[in-house]
């Protein structure tokens, strides 16, 4: 089980995950501006462990397309080019814009994920909402 507190570092022995739901490679998955994450947990205690759970398990992971993002978040939505996470059982929307790690003529890329904006499920209900400069209203 987590801790209270939220986490986007490694995972101690005491928030180990099981390796069965994925597997880990030498190259992870980057998450590009962790301080949304940090800002949407304080802004939403209620999320932040889940959002923390969230985190660690995208760090572990290599994605080279959306069927393996489904495989590991049973939930995850492919709309207009987000990927859509929901947080707290439907509370809350997590919009991503991924980019695939690769592999080509022996050469492996990381994948990137941007955090685009954190919402209720109210405030998803706007698309305009979904790439809004993330802690404005």
């Amino acid at each position: 089980m987590l801790a209270a507190r939220p986490y986007f570092g490694k995972l101690s022995q005491t928030q180990s995950l099981p390796t069965s739901r994925f597997v880990k490679y030498n190259w992870q998955v980057h998450i590009v501006t962790r301080k949304h994450l940090n800002h949407a947990a304080k802004q939403y205690p209620d999320a932040a462990n889940d959002l923390g759970a969230w985190a660690a398990i995208v760090k572990e992971v290599r994605w080279r397309n959306f069927l393996e993002v489904r495989v590991t978040f049973k939930d995850a939505d492919n709309v207009k080019g987000y990927v859509i996470f929901n947080i707290r059982q439907n509370r809350y929307r997590l919009i991503t814009v991924i980019h695939y790690a690769k592999t080509s003529q022996q050469r492996r890329t990381q994948g990137h994920v941007y955090v685009r904006s954190f919402l209720t499920h109210k405030e998803y209900d706007n698309p305009a909402n979904w790439d809004r400069r993330f802690g404005t209203k």
